[in-house]
């Protein structure tokens, strides 16, 4: 069974996500907390993380992708973010400074939450 680590300050995104997921067999771990995030990477050793661009602070999600990066974690990593959305911003594409596999555009539709997480599992 593939294991999604999924990190997001939005508590209710994060329980509906897991909820889809968990319903197509993928075993789903959550946490609001970057450190714990990394931690949880280490421990949980998932197959995919999705990963919320901006929490607490606005790089938070940036900032642990680099420190996974950095301590040579090279599961996938798809950013999570409503910015564009909210701002009309977009990220772009993934690079050192954003290292990361892709992007989902929040919200995301079910179906496509599945969709993306399949192209990485």
């Amino acid at each position: 069974m593939a294991k999604i680590l999924m990190v997001d300050d939005d508590g209710e995104f994060l329980e509906a996500s897991k909820m889809v997921l968990e319903n197509k067999g993928y075993k789903v771990v959550i946490t609001q907390d970057p450190q714990q995030a990394f931690d949880l990477v280490k421990k949980e050793n998932p197959d995919l993380i999705l990963l919320d661009v901006m929490m607490v602070q606005a790089d938070d999600g940036i900032a642990l992708a680099q420190r996974l990066r950095k301590d040579g974690i090279d599961k996938p990593i798809v950013m999570l973010s409503a910015v564009g959305k909210v701002t009309g911003f977009e990220y772009g594409k993934c690079s050192s400074v954003l290292p990361c596999n892709d992007f989902i555009e929040k919200p995301i539709s079910p179906k496509d939450l599945i969709k993306k997480v399949q192209e990485y599992i």
